[in-house]
C-alpha cells in the first residue's frame, strides 16, 4: 500500500482509549466528546477493515489485531512526538540532542571550547573523536548528526558539506638541524610518514610522489601528534599542518618549519551533515565553529612562522 490510510489523530485516540480503558475517560483526557472519540476509533476500524476493540467487555478488551496496532502504534506515536519536539526545538534555536564527531586535530585544539559553545544550544550532547573515514561512516549510519572532518575525501551526494577552513602543509624538521630544502631532506634524512590508509597519509604521500621526491621512509605512523613527537626528538623530518602544530605547542621550541615549494598541499576541514536536517541553524553553527577553531593556539603557530597560511574559506 503506497498511501497511509489513517492519520495520527485516529491512532492517538485509539491508543488513549486502550490506556484509559474506556471511551468516556479517553474523551476527558483528549478534551473531546465521547461521540467524537467513538467515531474516530470506528473510522480507524473501517479504514483497516478490522475490528480493534471488543466493546462487549468491561473494561474494553483488545482484539488480536488491536493488540498489534497498539504495540506498533505506540512506538510510532512516541517517535512522532520526538520528531515534533525536535522540530519545535530547531525553530526556537535549541536542539534536544546532538551527536557530533570531530577529527583528532579539532578535538585537541578546540574540543572543550566547542562543547562549551554548544552547552546553551543543546539539551544533550554526545561527542566522539575518530579518523575522517570513521566519522564519515558514523554519519552515514546515523550514529552522528554532524561531523567536523577533512573535506579531502569523497562525500556522498546525500550529505551536505560546509567548508570550514583551509590550511597549507609545511615541512617540519628538528630545530637543531641546518636549514635545507625538501629535495635535500628527501635524499639525505629519514622521513616520518603518515600511514597511507589515513587521509593525511594519502594526501601527503601522493604529493611527494607527484613531485618525484623519494624520501627515506623509515617510519609510518597513524597519528599526527606521534609524527611531530618523533620529529621533535630529532628522528626525522615530515610534513605537517598548522592545526597539527597547534595541538602540541610544547613541542614548538624543538621544531622548525618551512613552506613547501609551490604548488603545495591544502588540508581542508568541513562541517558535514545529512542534507536538510538543521535548516538555517547549520550556517550559524559553521561560522561559530570556524571562529573557535581559529583560536589562540593556531594564532600562536602563526606568530612563530608568520608566513604560515590558515584561512576560513
Amino acid at each position: 500500500m503506497d498511501n497511509i490510510a489513517f492519520d495520527l489523530r485516529q491512532l492517538r485516540t485509539f491508543i488513549t482509549v486502550v490506556e484509559t480503558g474506556s471511551f468516556s475517560k479517553a474523551a476527558q483526557q483528549l478534551n473531546q466528546t465521547q461521540s467524537a472519540v467513538s467515531q474516530l476509533v470506528q473510522s480507524l476500524e473501517q479504514i483497516l477493515d478490522s475490528k480493534l476493540l471488543d466493546r462487549s467487555k468491561r473494561p474494553i478488551k483488545l482484539t488480536l489485531t488491536g493488540r498489534e496496532l497498539y504495540e506498533q502504534g505506540s512506538k510510532l506515536l512516541a517517535e512522532s512526538r520526538k520528531l515534533q519536539d525536535w522540530m519545535h526545538s530547531i525553530e526556537k534555536g535549541k536542539l534536544p540532542r546532538l551527536r557530533i564527531g570531530m577529527v583528532d586535530s579539532v578535538t585537541q585544539i578546540a574540543g572543550i571550547e566547542l562543547l562549551k559553545y554548544l552547552q546553551p544550544k543543546v539539551a544533550h550532547i554526545n561527542q566522539i573523536t575518530g579518523t575522517a573515514p570513521e566519522l564519515l561512516t558514523s554519519l552515514q549510519s546515523g550514529k552522528t548528526d554532524i561531523i567536523i572532518s577533512m573535506a579531502n575525501q569523497d562525500i556522498p551526494q546525500d550529505l551536505a558539506m560546509f567548508p570550514l577552513l583551509g590550511e597549507q602543509y609545511v615541512v617540519v624538521t628538528p630545530a637543531n638541524w641546518e636549514t635545507k630544502d625538501i629535495q635535500w631532506l628527501a635524499r639525505n634524512k629519514p622521513y616520518i610518514a603518515y600511514e597511507n590508509w589515513t587521509p593525511t597519509g594519502t594526501q601527503t604521500n601522493n604529493w611527494l610522489r607527484w613531485r618525484n621526491y623519494k624520501p627515506q621512509n623509515q617510519f609510518s605512523l597513524d597519528r599526527a601528534d606521534n609524527v611531530l613527537g618523533m620529529v621533535a626528538e630529532g628522528l626525522g623530518w615530515s610534513l605537517s599542518s598548522p592545526t597539527f602544530l597547534a595541538r602540541q605547542l610544547e613541542l614548538l621550541d624543538k621544531l622548525e618549519c618551512q613552506p613547501l615549494p609551490a604548488p603545495g598541499i591544502t588540508r581542508q576541514l568541513a562541517v558535514i551533515s545529512r542534507k536538510g536536517e538543521f535548516g538555517s541553524l547549520i550556517e550559524e553553527f559553521v561560522e561559530d565553529i570556524r571562529n573557535i577553531v581559529l583560536n589562540q593556539k593556531v594564532q600562536e603557530v602563526k606568530r612563530r612562522w608568520n608566513w604560515i597560511n590558515v584561512e576560513g574559506l
